[in-house]
């Protein structure tokens, strides 16, 4: 499921939210297994599981009757969930704050580089974040792209059906140029920086 709308997306900010997602994808729970898998108590879990089945993200799959209980059941609406390129980059009205998220998970992950044994120059920052940003973006982009093309149903596992969409979106980034020179100049730059003090 593609999310366009930003304040669907927004949803996805809590990290309660995103672990209920998570689980839902894989099999049906009631709120009280939620609550005991996630530590939390079940009044929250239902807050939760009330704002994400009003977002379209999650649905009643079944009750059970347990003596003089009723048991709902839920599960997610789709086994996985992209928040579109749109929204990340702050194109739809109200999407600034995931856009701003968008930026923050970027330039994180450009400050993070040293760790792998790339010592970049405080010159050099602000440029890795924006190709680290396009890079990303264009990224989102192409495999919205895959994932639009599915005409039909597919019967394979999750982590094949992972792999194939990521095996169109990377032909797609391929066929880039634009890719092609994120890529490049990345290259160039942290070849240039690799190990240096």
């Amino acid at each position: 499921m593609i999310i366009k709308d930003p304040q669907v997306a927004k949803l996805f900010a809590d990290p309660c939210r995103r672990s209920i997602l998570h689980n839902l994808r894989h099999r049906e729970m009631t709120p009280y297994q939620l609550a005991k898998a996630l530590g939390k108590n079940v009044s929250s879990i239902i807050h939760h599981l009330n704002a994400l089945e009003k977002a379209g993200l999650v649905k009643q799959s079944r009750r059970a009757v347990k003596g003089n209980l009723i048991e709902k059941y839920y599960k997610a609406t789709a086994k996985i969930f992209i928040i579109s390129y749109t929204l990340s980059e702050g194109i739809t009205p109200g999407s600034e704050d995931i856009a701003r998220w968008t930026k923050e998970i970027c330039r994180s992950a450009s400050m993070s580089l040293e760790a792998f044994g790339y010592n970049i120059p405080e010159r050099n920052r602000d440029r890795i974040s924006k190709l680290i940003e396009r890079y990303s973006s264009l990224r989102q982009i192409a495999y919205e792209e895959a994932i639009s093309k599915q005409r039909r149903p597919v019967n394979i596992s999750q982590p094949a059906l992972r792999l194939l969409i990521s095996l169109l979106s990377s032909i797609h980034l391929y066929h880039n140029p634009e890719f092609s020179e994120i890529m490049e100049e990345l290259s160039e730059i942290l070849r240039e920086n690799e190990g240096t003090r």
